[in-house]
């Protein structure tokens, strides 16, 4: 198993702050994979974790928005290519178990197996669209948590994690995993003092991303609407004919806030926003933690520019409009054109 980790390496990617470049260690995969195996054995025997496995440099990455605010960026973890190795590995066989026995739930598509944004999109959409078709207008709720994944407190993972069926030498290596990460932020070469991490989970790790789908998975617990996850992208969706429709999303929304703040997470309520779909929309006010949720009138869905009136001309444009300039830059940048190199580009 280790070998095959090691041989499947890419060796495009960066090393973390350990300094080992996963281009030696594919090279040197059957020199070290006996010495990697007792290791990595001996890790999960014992729960102690080596200290270059909870380091990380962390990359800034641009979202969108004004390139001012830091709040616009996310943190990703360059993390020692040795250590999530051994995530995978525990991930293969481990992180299966709470999939593999319905205990992840439907309403969530990231980081789980055969699912992906596209599932995520028609699935929800094609409830959408059946109830437009009948006539029933729908309201859109998006919710966007603040700094989702900076944010999971530890002991309350490590209890949500037992409670999914995970406990024994795996339990303690994860708490042991989570517990005395460092992390320093890198731009351009030069990098900060080193901080300690006291909560959350890294964004970047293998593991990282299967505890945090575990921590939201009863985000939808009591809800009435349609809910759809991925990751920490949540959409509520339902039909609003009647005021009684209308405080049923409402309520739903209530809950969310009330799941957060118990789970000592927070929703960015500035960044959540609500769009009113068909013709007869009451184009009721919603709330939550107090405010009032902006109304809009386009929203981009997992890359996808969701109109209220439901046409896609301006997915189109936004893809034919990028489609267009890289056959601009192609043309303009190259000066030998032959049907072997256009063709490939």
């Amino acid at each position: 198993m280790v070998l095959g980790k090691l041989s499947g390496l890419k060796t495009d990617k960066s090393p973390g702050p350990d300094g080992r470049h996963p281009r030696v260690l594919k090279e040197m995969a059957t020199e070290i994979v006996d010495g990697l195996s007792l290791i990595f054995q001996n890790s999960l025997d014992s729960g102690m974790i080596l200290i270059d496995w909870k380091i990380a440099n962390l990359t800034p990455l641009f979202k969108k928005g004004g390139r001012e605010k830091m709040g616009n960026y996310r943190p990703v973890s360059l993390t020692s290519v040795v250590g999530k190795i051994l995530e995978s590995l525990i991930k293969d066989v481990v992180m299966g178990f709470p999939e593999d026995h319905n205990k992840i739930r439907q309403s969530q598509h990231g980081f789980t197996k055969g699912k992906s944004c596209l599932n995520n999109l028609l699935e929800f959409f094609e409830d959408v669209s059946s109830r437009l078709e009948r006539g029933e207008p729908v309201d859109v709720v998006y919710l966007d948590f603040k700094k989702a994944f900076d944010k999971v407190p530890h002991k309350r993972l490590l209890h949500k994690v037992k409670a999914h069926g995970i406990n024994g030498n795996i339990l303690a290596w994860i708490e042991e995993w989570l517990t005395g990460r460092k992390q320093r932020v890198g731009i351009n070469g030069s990098f900060t003092n080193w901080q300690d991490v006291t909560n959350g989970v890294p964004q970047g790790s293998v593991f990282g991303s299967q505890l945090f789908t575990i921590y939201i998975n009863d985000l939808d617990e009591d809800i009435e609407c349609n809910v759809s996850k991925f990751a920490d992208d949540t959409k509520l969706g339902g039909r609003v004919s009647s005021e009684d429709d209308a405080e049923r999303l409402q309520r739903d929304i209530d809950r969310r806030g009330e799941w957060a703040s118990r789970w000592q997470m927070a929703f960015n309520v500035g960044k959540c926003e609500v769009i009113h779909l068909g013709s007869k929309n009451r184009k009721t006010d919603y709330f939550l933690d107090g405010e009032r949720l902006d109304s809009v009138s386009v929203q981009r869905d997992l890359g996808v520019l969701v109109h209220q009136s439901q046409k896609v001309s301006l997915q189109v444009q936004q893809a034919t409009k990028k489609a267009n300039g890289m056959l601009a830059f192609i043309a303009k940048g190259l000066e030998y054109k032959s049907r072997e190199v256009l063709l490939q580009l």
